[in-house]
């Protein structure tokens, strides 16, 4: 074993070295002193939020597996004031934690969009590999560089499919707002009834289609 390398590794984790080049700002140096403190213990919350981060991904998917079986994993992370964009993050996240399991601090400072890009189905090990280890964070940096991945790798500027028509919504509330007899105001709100048990029922259907592709997508990640 190398005591001395092994003690150089330790002193070096001990003294911290601003990356900010003081000597060309016209700054006092009680000021320097300050911003240095502080600077390090940035750093060193930044570090902890890091390792929490990684946690949490790790927690919840070990939760998640242990939910395999009776498939309520969605009602237990709701119960948790968690949402299905939560889980959605965190797993993809979990993915780049598991794949570059020695660049955890950096992994856990990439943003949202992204960690999308870089999980996205057609993006290759390979273009992560050489992003991550290039130490590329900003998601329209890595979004062009993966262009030529995928012709177009605009993830989250699709616009969304409408499927209600709106219009005809509104148009059912100027109606109503004009009504002047009980008679006419009863029909409506019969009507408005059944919208909303048609709601009801697409909401469940959607519900129980999240909680199919979630199981799908758990069992995806755990053969690889």
């Amino acid at each position: 074993m190398d005591v001395f390398g092994e003690l150089q590794k330790a002193v070096k984790k001990e003294i911290y070295v601003s990356n900010f080049d003081f000597g060309s700002r016209e700054i006092e140096k009680e000021d320097i002193e300050f911003i240095k403190s502080s600077e390090q213990k940035l750093r060193k919350r930044f570090m902890v939020i890091s390792e929490s981060l990684y946690d949490i991904c790790i927690t919840l998917n070990q939760v998640s597996l242990k939910f395999k079986k009776s498939g309520d994993f969605m009602d237990w992370y709701e119960a948790n004031g968690l949402t299905k964009d939560n889980i959605s993050e965190f797993n993809k996240r979990f993915i780049l934690f598991q794949e570059f399991g020695d660049k955890k601090d950096f992994i856990a400072s990439l943003s949202t969009q992204s960690v999308k890009f870089l999980t996205h189905k057609d993006v290759t090990a390979d273009a992560r590999e050489k992003i991550i280890h290039g130490g590329i964070k900003k998601a329209e940096t890595i979004k062009e560089l993966l262009a030529p991945v995928k012709d177009q790798i605009a993830i989250e500027f699709k616009k969304p499919v409408q499927y209600v028509n709106y219009k005809k919504l509104d148009i059912l509330k100027k109606s109503i707002e004009k009504v002047e007899d009980g008679g006419t105001l009863e029909e409506y709100k019969a009507e408005a009834m059944a919208i909303e048990e048609h709601l009801k029922m697409i909401k469940a259907s959607i519900k129980n289609k999240e909680k199919e592709f979630e199981n799908k997508n758990n069992l995806k990640m755990f053969k690889k």
